[in-house]
């Protein structure tokens, strides 16, 4: 059948359901007002009606991908802040995979990040635009400019606590995450607000030891932005960041696994470390994202893309043009990881991070239908949000695989 758009009640049939923990063989969705109802068996379910059930023949379904950690794509930058950029990036992420991100902004001046915060914070997304921008993170500006990264180093500072509550009353409550180094933060005063207020304090761009790492993690800091990158190199007598990333249970550990940013002995160690349930996946897609090699904005920057690896003016990394489809296929192949796993990064982990784990990242009865299908290859063929479809690619373009994989 074709998609039930208007339909206020439906049901999915997958022939192979990741949950993500679990894989289940020939099951049924039943979806009222965009909620998972109930799951069961298709075997012996004579009742549902044969109008009302969408099916994929030969995909896999899997919860919708959640990414914390996005600047743009489409050609289009969220710094700008418009409704037509972030309309036109929430359907690329949608194409593959992702029906829940935070939108990430860039160091900037005071006035363009209030006005960008301003703007973000009113946008919506409609039932059938795309992905679902569920917040805001602020990559910056109290970052260290000793690992600024492409972050413009003029507007990078010390914490303001008085600038920082200005900020999130401009969010309307809608700033999730802010990414600060911690030795930029004296006293911490705006990890222990950011924390006291909800918002998930992440650990990035800085040049902190283990001690100052500890101390920002016992604060209230719970995640380590872009791990391995933009942050003090582990060393065997000061491991920093990053030895702390691999052995503190209470802060969750991104990864970019695109090939560039982390080696794969490197991903290897994190996750053998940390396991998936505290190693979530995320792109640090910028602009460039679904688009050929050329010149695209990021913040107040142009960044060239060559070969899909993305950099600034001066030579550094900048960001990526990964999709977390893509993040998800390079653990399987590259690395061997089972795809139920590798699924759990990119969904299940992210969410419950953001102690959103009750509404998205997973297939349970209460969670909101966003739904992906891939097929054996892990190609994005249809993606549901809130039960509606946002992304359908043609029928024709799909041969099922029959290769075996690891789950």
């Amino acid at each position: 059948m074709s998609m039930p758009d208007n339909d206020r009640e439906f049901w999915v049939r997958c022939d192979t359901l990741f949950t993500p923990y679990q894989r289940r063989r020939d099951w049924l969705l039943h979806i009222v007002e965009g909620k998972i109802r109930r799951m069961l068996p298709a075997t012996g379910a004579d009742d549902v009606p044969a109008d009302k059930v969408f099916h994929r023949p030969g995909a896999m379904v899997a919860p919708g991908f959640v990414d914390l950690h996005v600047h743009g794509a489409a050609g289009c930058d969220f710094m700008d802040g418009t409704e037509a950029t972030l309309s036109a990036a929430a359907a690329t992420l949608a194409r593959h995979g992702t029906t829940s991100f935070l939108a990430t902004t860039m160091s900037a001046p005071q006035a363009r990040l209030e006005s960008t915060v301003r703007s973000l914070a009113s946008f919506r997304t409609s039932p059938a635009q795309g992905a679902r921008m569920i917040g805001i993170h602020l990559e910056g500006p109290y970052l260290n400019p000793l690992r600024s990264g492409t972050h413009g180093t003029p507007f990078l500072r010390g914490t303001d606590v008085g600038e920082f509550r200005r900020l999130a009353a401009l969010s309307e409550n809608r700033l999730c995450r802010i990414t600060i180094a911690p030795e930029m933060d004296p006293g911490l005063k705006v990890v222990r607000e950011a924390a006291e207020r909800g918002i998930q304090v992440s650990l990035g761009h800085s040049d902190a030891t283990e001690e100052q790492t500890i101390a920002a993690i016992d604060a209230g800091a719970t995640h380590i932005t872009h791990t391995g990158n933009a942050m003090r190199p582990f060393h065997q007598r000061e491991p920093g960041i990053f030895g702390v990333a691999l052995t503190d249970d209470r802060v969750f550990a991104e990864i970019i696994a695109d090939g560039v940013h982390l080696h794969a002995t490197t991903l290897q160690l994190l996750l053998a470390s940390k396991g998936v349930d505290r190693t979530l996946l995320v792109t640090d897609g910028l602009s460039a994202v679904g688009m050929p090699d050329g010149n695209y904005p990021l913040g107040d920057k142009t960044v060239t893309v060559r070969g899909g690896e993305c950099r600034d003016e001066e030579g550094r990394l900048a960001g990526s043009t990964l999709t977390l489809d893509r993040a998800v296929r390079n653990l399987v192949e590259w690395l061997d990881v089972p795809l139920h796993e590798a699924l759990t990064a990119a969904s299940a982990t992210p969410a419950r991070s953001m102690r959103m784990g009750d509404s998205i990242g997973m297939i349970r009865p209460g969670a909101d239908a966003d739904l992906i299908f891939l097929s054996r290859d892990l190609v994005v063929l249809h993606t549901m949000v809130a039960g509606r479809t946002v992304y359908s690619r043609a029928f024709s373009d799909f041969q099922t695989q029959t290769s075996d994989r690891k789950t």
